[in-house]
């Protein structure tokens, strides 16, 4: 073990100390990315107008219709189901909430249903309007579940939840929008500055057979799967303290809130770099050159990216990218994320985060795989 607590602490040195401006950097843009955003980054939403469309016409569908009321910076147009599409056409709104009839009947059974919000592709005010109405919608469907399907005594549930919740303060959309985007943003590069910084460290290897360093193992006391296993280990704890420090950067040196908390927050993303880490040990099994590793990490993590949402909505893809974008981890990341935004608990995300960690073995068994054969090859030829 004292074999391998060296090869950690070499691997630490090469990534820290020989480039700590470059990991300074990586540490620090995050929260810069944040504040510039928080104080340059504005997003208008007084142009926003919300049709409702109420084909319920029942207590509780009132009561959300007085929600959306309760939101600063919107114009509410009445209107029915059928006038939402003239009203998008001709502008005249960019958001519609349409209730269908069953609405308050499909509550009282536990299920929410027959309530959609549609948006304007150009713009996702929308996605913060369905957040906002989640939780609450969520709150409702409990209501419903402990009044036992008594209608009576579901009303009056809801009456009270009208008389004591606090949504019906006023709440600023402008505000709310904005602290949804810049919050947004900073997981966006968060998730990218891990993806290329565990892909870089990860290349050490390859630059490590290049400066003939790599044959050398055969030569000490340390096995062949402890130099790999200190990389991978080096490559975690540094995405760690790097997450961390972006996480706690964020809840106490800006005023953004991210609606998810700090300790959640970091499992999530720790399980993101766990994959993003997989991936990079598994571009040095492919490769044996520094350079054609970085190529071929640098497209496909952008790519990873991308597809994750992590700067462009996956709901304004054409159908065949958004079915490809599952296989990118930075969007089950994400999606994991906004559900915990909208009012869900840590059960309801479990099955993304354990999808998670099973990229990750299942990326790593394969690089493992792939490399050991390399190895016998190696020692063969040794």
């Amino acid at each position: 073990m004292r074999s391998f607590a060296a090869l950690v602490k070499n691997n630490l040195r090469i990534s820290i100390l020989h480039k700590p401006v470059s990991f300074l950097l990586m540490t620090i843009a995050p929260i810069i990315v944040l504040l510039i955003a928080s104080k340059v980054v504005s997003y208008s939403s007084s142009m926003v107008n919300i049709g409702l469309a109420d084909g319920d016409h029942s207590l509780v569908s009132e009561a959300v219709t007085r929600i959306v009321g309760g939101l600063d910076g919107i114009t509410v147009f009445d209107m029915n189901e059928n006038e939402v599409e003239a009203g998008f056409q001709s502008n005249k709104i960019n958001v519609a909430l349409v209730i269908g009839d069953g609405f308050q009947d499909g509550l009282l059974n536990n299920t929410i249903e027959n309530i959609r919000v549609i948006g304007n592709e150009e713009q996702n005010v929308y996605t913060l309007l369905q957040a906002i109405l989640k939780n609450h919608l969520l709150n409702l469907r409990n209501l419903g579940k402990i009044s036992g399907g008594d209608a009576a005594v579901f009303e009056q549930s809801v009456d009270n939840y009208i008389a004591t919740s606090e949504y019906v303060e006023k709440s600023s959309l402008n505000d709310l929008y904005t602290e949804y985007n810049n919050s947004n943003i900073f997981l966006g590069f968060l998730i990218l500055f891990v993806f290329f910084n565990s892909s870089a460290i990860a290349n050490v290897v390859n630059v490590d057979r290049e400066r003939n360093i790599y044959a050398r193992i055969f030569l000490s006391p340390a096995k062949v799967w402890m130099y790999y296993l200190s990389n991978v280990v080096c490559n975690l704890t540094i995405a760690a303290f790097q997450i961390g420090f972006a996480v706690l950067g964020m809840e106490y040196l800006t005023d953004t809130s991210i609606g998810v908390e700090p300790g959640m927050l970091f499992l999530i993303l720790f399980l993101t770099a766990l994959v993003a880490v997989a991936l990079g040990t598994f571009y040095v099994s492919v490769t044996e050159e520094s350079d054609a590793a970085s190529m071929i990490s640098n497209f496909a993590n952008l790519l990873f990216v991308i597809l994750g949402g992590c700067f462009i909505q996956v709901e304004l893809f054409p159908d065949v990218i958004n079915t490809i974008s599952y296989i990118s981890p930075a969007r089950w990341a994400m999606a994991a994320i906004l559900n915990l935004q909208q009012g869900l608990g840590p059960a309801d995300v479990s099955g993304m985060l354990a999808l998670l960690g099973g990229m990750a073995v299942v990326i790593l068994t394969v690089s493992i795989f792939i490399t050991s054969k390399r190895e016998k090859r190696f020692r063969s030829l040794a």
